[in-house]
């Protein structure tokens, strides 16, 4: 369940009246109710929830501890409204999303007598929903289990695809099989060439044989993400690629076998850059190691060399290293894992042994 509580102790803490809520993430994390139009308004001890006529009547039937009000009752116009409710159960100090707001929006905001009452911060609730309960580990668990599922079915069908756009809409259909209610992003099938741009846009380009095929794709089940790499041989490859598959492989399980709450993030990635540049391709990983998965697919922390953060219990994320050789091809391996106590759980069960397809 949400950290309710925990969030209520930190506004307390901050010295805040109540906290103003408008992100589609976090309004979600703290109630598991999707809308597209909602806020909340947390106090120490209130709980309010405000959305419009569409989602209203759902709203009162799931929150039934939450005091939900309608946006817009009465003909009031929408941000007049709800600047109304900000004023009546914000008090003197209220804490807002700063980072997750249109400058059109904090505009219209700070209009009237709220201005001098807001308290801008970034990332709030990071420190929070960083480190996941195991409710929130097993949902995610079972998402993984959905991709790991969707990627046996699609390495069978691979020879029936002519193009890159085929892979993809049988993944599509395959989340939605597993029991998952669709993408967490839009799943890469980089074929040859174009596996070596990390986030490449999946085109109508044909399958090429005697390629690498990178696939990349995630699923949601129950509001949170999973995301998954894996970079299939299609017949027989340029004796490179083979290479940097194995040493990408290395990487991946070198960074992996580090892992353990209480460690500094920079050290993951700092591992799989000392494999990547030990064979000399170190210019080649150009990305950051992975990224922490939630019910966002980029969540914190970022694992990255630069970081100053130390890992947190129960952290989910992604470890993820590639090398990427320009008009070649590129590799990226990835699985998602928890960080606990005493070390890993990794939560992707497909093997990372290479897969060719002839």
């Amino acid at each position: 369940m949400p950290k309710i509580k925990e969030v209520q102790e930190k506004i307390k803490n901050e010295n805040l009246n109540s906290f103003f809520f408008s992100s589609q993430a976090n309004v979600f994390y703290l109630t598991y109710f999707h809308s597209s139009n909602a806020f909340i308004i947390l106090t120490p001890s209130q709980k309010i929830f405000i959305t419009d006529s569409r989602y209203y009547e759902g709203a009162i039937e799931k929150l039934k501890d939450w005091e939900i009000i309608l946006l817009g009752k009465g003909g009031k116009k929408g941000i007049e409204h709800l600047k109304e409710i900000i004023d009546h159960y914000g008090g003197n100090k209220i804490g807002f999303e700063k980072d997750k707001v249109t400058l059109s929006f904090y505009e219209k905001l700070i209009e009237g007598n709220l201005k001098e009452r807001l308290k801008g911060y970034e990332g709030f609730l990071d420190d929070i929903r960083i480190s996941k309960t195991e409710d929130e580990i097993n949902i995610i668990k079972t998402a993984v289990k959905q991709i790991d599922n969707v990627f046996k079915k699609i390495i069978n069908e691979i020879k029936e695809c002519k193009t890159e756009l085929d892979v993809r809409r049988k993944i599509i259909n395959y989340i939605f099989e597993e029991g998952g209610t669709g993408e967490s992003f839009p799943a890469i099938i980089a074929s040859g060439k174009h596996s070596a741009i990390p986030h490449y846009e999946t085109s109508d380009s044909p399958i090429l044989w005697d390629n690498f095929l990178l696939i990349d794709m995630g699923s949601v089940y129950k509001g949170y993400c999973s995301d998954f790499t894996r970079t299939l041989i299609l017949g027989n490859v340029d004796p490179e690629l083979e290479k940097i598959y194995e040493i990408v492989k290395e990487a991946h399980l070198e960074a992996t076998n580090i892992v353990k709450a209480g460690i500094p993030v920079k050290e993951i990635d700092l591992k799989a850059r000392e494999i990547i540049d030990k064979y000399g391709y170190g210019d080649y990983f150009i990305h950051s190691t992975g990224h922490g998965i939630g019910v966002e697919i980029h969540e914190p922390p970022r694992i990255y060399k630069e970081s100053e953060e130390i890992l947190k219990e129960n952290t989910v994320f992604t470890i993820e290293p590639g090398i990427y050789l320009p008009e070649k091809g590129g590799v990226r391996l990835e699985n998602i894992v928890v960080a606990r106590e005493n070390g890993v759980e990794v939560l992707t069960q497909t093997p990372l042994d290479k897969v060719i397809i002839r």
